[in-house]
């Protein structure tokens, strides 16, 4: 748990794992959450989207853009709503929003129509993600929750691991639709299945379930919102393409940030009169819970470079089919999955700091491992390094969310689950702006250099996966000097 001061330490007495109905509702949770880890099919679709709406390469990020801003800016709102109304009810709107959603992206015309229909698919994820981690937390005892959250993650970490497989495949039968045509048939599943959560929420051993929930601040949420939205689409706004002279956005991005922050302020001001506010001011003044939380978002920001960039350097380079290529990154997949299961051994045998430090540090070594590929692909090394990758990211999730959900109180659920997706969200939405300019400026000036096309294009995704190792290696040793951070006493 983070306490008021001091180290990060593991928080819950970590038993054997439960049986019987508890599960059954778990696994259906875990079926509905999977809409956004299914999502990485998408990337596999990249390329040939790419192509099918006549795009420019840079134009492409505004897929995953419009998808992580919506939800990374509705979050913390839903997980507040799910908090005053019943988790239940706002996970079910968000499996309804996501058939209508995922139709709308299969049937899109226009490249416009597209970036809609995930922005509808955004506010399907922001509801049913908000609510997910209180819902797998609630159906089981306290003491259980690392155990629930293992489950949890190992459950989105499976839907990771078939989404580049299956997604290669629909691309094959039925061309980019299909990666959203396939995930309809499991949000109707979903549905069908939610009784069996809400009949064990019922039977729930969860001390305090039903607590008094404060009334809902709608003025503070939509605060909150606009200025996360603002915020997040700052980044994402500057042209990575060729400019036409005299146009610019930069001017429009700066002035979403300055919005966006005076927004937030006047969140955080209208929050320190609020008798309930999102967070409790013993948690805000917390520097490890934040220190806990900016070490989330970067492994999510240097994370993203591996399903991003990975699928355009196996085109350019390898020449891999899409369905190969969805083989080859159900590795990575494998190896989160990995991660996320065994999270419960290493939080009893390291506590939550030290096994967070351990997936910040395999996280890093996995990176470090693909920035050395070169035009001749070792794809024993790649496999390796995609491996390790995978299994610090599944495994820092894992252990980052018990962290949060420890430190805040059982009626805040809610926002704590949010809070761990608002983190992952920034991670991803500057990651999909950024390392995507700079795959295209150093393949651009390889290219300059009349370097060969395949040698460029694997120059830049070596230049890429450095600059995300280094990222990430130099904020793990930084964090080593608040001292107790990861290594504190139990």
């Amino acid at each position: 748990m983070v306490r008021e001061s001091g180290p990060i330490e593991s928080s819950v007495n970590i038993k054997a794992a439960p049986h019987g109905r508890p599960i059954a509702a778990l696994a259906v949770v875990g079926l509905g959450t999977s809409l956004a880890p299914l999502d990485f099919a998408v990337n596999i679709a990249f390329p040939v989207m790419t192509q099918a709406f006549e795009l420019q390469a840079h134009s492409i990020r505004w897929v995953a853009v419009s998808l992580l801003l919506t939800y990374g800016s509705l979050m913390l709102v839903f997980g507040a709503l799910g908090d005053r109304i019943g988790h239940l009810q706002v996970f079910r709107a968000g499996l309804i929003t996501s058939v209508v959603a995922f139709i709308g992206c299969a049937l899109a015309p226009s490249f416009g129509w597209l970036l809609a229909a995930r922005v509808l698919q955004g506010v399907a994820v922001a509801l049913t993600l908000s609510c997910g981690p209180a819902l797998a937390t609630l159906l089981f005892a306290d003491s259980r929750r690392t155990w629930a959250l293992s489950a949890y993650g190992a459950m989105a970490a499976v839907a990771a691991l078939i989404a580049p497989v299956i997604g290669g495949a629909s691309i094959a039968l039925m061309g980019w639709p299909g990666v959203y045509w396939f995930r309809v048939p499991i949000m109707l599943m979903a549905l069908i299945c939610l009784p069996v959560v809400s009949r064990s929420l019922k039977q729930s051993p969860v001390p305090g379930r039903e607590v008094a929930r404060p009334d809902f601040d709608v003025l503070g949420s939509s605060l909150l919102a606009a200025s996360v939205a603002l915020l997040l689409l700052a980044p994402a706004l500057p042209d990575q393409g060729p400019m036409r002279p005299g146009h610019s956005t930069t001017w429009i991005a700066g002035l979403c940030a300055v919005i966006g922050l005076t927004l937030m302020a006047a969140f955080i001001r209208r929050q320190r009169h609020r008798t309930h506010p999102f967070l409790p001011g013993s948690v805000v003044r917390n520097l490890d819970f934040w220190l806990i939380n900016l070490a989330a978002t970067i492994v999510q920001f240097t994370s993203f470079a591996v399903p991003l960039i990975t699928p355009y350097y196996l085109m350019h380079v390898t020449g891999l089919s899409s369905l190969a290529s969805g083989a080859l990154l159900a590795i990575w997949a494998g190896g989160s999955l990995l991660g996320s299961g065994g999270a419960t051994r290493l939080v009893r045998a390291l506590g939550n700091g030290g096994a967070a430090f351990l997936a910040i540090l395999l996280a890093t070594a996995g990176l470090a491992g693909l920035a050395v590929q070169g035009e001749a692909t070792r794809f024993g090394l790649m496999s390796g390094a995609l491996f390790i990758q995978g299994l610090g990211l599944g495994l820092f999730q894992v252990v980052y969310t018990d962290l949060v959900v420890a430190s805040l109180p059982l009626s805040a659920r809610g926002v704590a689950g949010s809070l761990t997706m608002v983190t992952r969200t920034i991670g991803l939405v500057f990651g999909a702006s950024l390392w995507m300019a700079l795959l295209q400026g150093l393949n651009a000036t390889a290219r300059a250099e009349s370097i060969a096309p395949h040698a460029a294009y694997a120059g830049a995704y070596d230049g890429v996966m450095q600059a995300a190792a280094m990222v990430s290696g130099g904020f793990l040793l930084l964090s080593c000097l608040r001292r107790g951070l990861w290594f504190g006493r139990r």
